[in-house]
């Protein structure tokens, strides 16, 4: 049972605190950007720059694959909780501009891409082949039940200490994590790097990890849907605030409860997604999951009402959970251990490339369009783009292959 597994479940806690914190650190972004410039496009521009990092995932895929995956996530938690400490000192001289905020999300964006690549392939090792499934499933809720303790206090804790006291609780939690991560041991030796063949140069690593996704028919077929559909859901994650204050005229703790009905929808998803994936195939579950996600962030443009709106948003989250569950779980899972995280790079990298254009242009759009509409059309293109999931080809089994290392590069 995957709850007597010590390291999985002190590694699971340590990532949910830490999860904790990236909520409330992003709430505490928005909520000071916008009430500081009263700019919804200012606000779109901060969270583009934030999610230009994502570029840099294909890198860190390959770093997360050459080092100690374990003494990374380590190392990266530390300097993301010193940098964390740094912005609220700043933010507490009464220096900290708009831009220098920017940069600070910038920076701890792109350590969290190497986290998670490093993360994507520490996980199998903690817990085991056979275990993962059920491993992923549970991270996958932990994390979004991270998400919505985070938000679900977030309100209270804005109204109580303003955006400065989000910026100090997230410094302490990446510490939080570090410790724990130091406290868990896999079930094997981590490989030793240069122990499979593979290119000497990071450039090489990198043109092996893409190539796998290239070869890859489902991989193939998956990343354009996914780009697409990152590209359109962006106005929920960056406007959500300004639809709170300005279409509900609701206010910081609104706000905060606005956030977490998506996220305990997710939670619910997550957890019954093993059992959903049951009823059908993978491309048929997943595609009606994604359309009922899309189906119900446009109902909620139709009913102005802070109660409906949180029904739809927990409807939106248990689909989204369903689908980026059995999506995330195929991919590690078909994915050959030694190349986890240059595929995770990779995919990260590919599948987030327009998700800073969407950022940007939702702060532009939302004013010619009205948040509404924009919303609504973010809705209407989730559900189209449930289509692309019809006859998604079936994964391969991982195999764990040197001659492939060999052949690709």
């Amino acid at each position: 049972m995957i709850w007597k597994n010590r390291s999985f479940v002190i590694l699971l806690s340590g990532q949910w605190v830490s999860q904790v914190g990236n909520a409330l650190f992003i709430m505490a972004v928005s909520w000071y950007v916008l009430t500081r410039t009263h700019n919804r496009t200012l606000l779109g521009y901060v969270m583009a720059v934030e999610g230009l990092a994502g570029i840099a995932a294909m890198i860190s895929g390959v770093y997360a694959d050459r080092w100690n995956r374990k003494g990374t996530l380590v190392v990266t938690d530390i300097i993301r909780a010193i940098l964390a400490a740094a912005l609220a000192l700043w933010l507490v001289s009464g220096h900290l501009t708009i831009w220098e905020l920017a940069l600070g999300l910038l920076v701890l964006n792109l350590l969290a891409t190497l986290f998670q690549a490093a993360q994507g392939g520490y996980l199998p090792e903690v817990t085991g082949p056979e275990a993962y499934t059920e491993a992923g499933g549970i991270t996958q809720s932990s994390g979004a039940a991270a998400q919505l303790a985070g938000l679900g206090i977030g309100g209270f804790l804005l109204a109580l200490g303003g955006p400065l006291l989000l910026f100090i609780i997230n410094a302490a939690t990446f510490a939080v994590s570090a410790g724990s991560l130091t406290l868990t041991r896999s079930l094997k030796a981590p490989e030793k790097p240069g122990a499979e063949p593979s290119p000497s140069s990071v450039w090489g690593d990198l043109r092996v990890g893409l190539k796998m996704v290239w070869q890859s028919p489902f991989l193939k077929r998956l990343v354009p849907v996914a780009v697409l559909i990152n590209f359109v859901i962006t106005p929920v994650g960056v406007m959500d605030v300004a639809w709170v204050r300005e279409v509900l005229h609701r206010g910081a703790v609104s706000y905060g409860f606005f956030t977490t009905s998506i996220l305990a929808g997710m939670v619910l998803g997550g957890l019954f997604m093993a059992q959903i994936r049951k009823w059908s195939s993978f491309s048929i579950v997943s595609g009606w999951s994604l359309a009922v996600s899309g189906l119900a962030l446009a109902g909620m443009t139709m009913v102005l009402n802070y109660a409906a709106n949180l029904v739809f948003l927990f409807v939106m989250g248990i689909a989204i959970g369903v689908v980026s569950g059995l999506v995330n779980t195929r991919v590690i899972l078909d994915t050959p251990p030694a190349f986890r995280g240059r595929i995770s790079g990779a995919l990260n990298a590919l599948v987030t490339a327009l998700i800073p254009v969407g950022l940007a242009l939702s702060g532009w759009a939302s004013g010619p369009l009205g948040l509404p509409w924009l919303f609504r059309l973010s809705g209407m293109a989730l559900a189209v783009l449930a289509l692309g999931f019809i006859g998604m080809p079936e994964a391969q089994p991982a195999v764990d292959s040197s001659p492939a290392a060999g052949n690709l590069s």
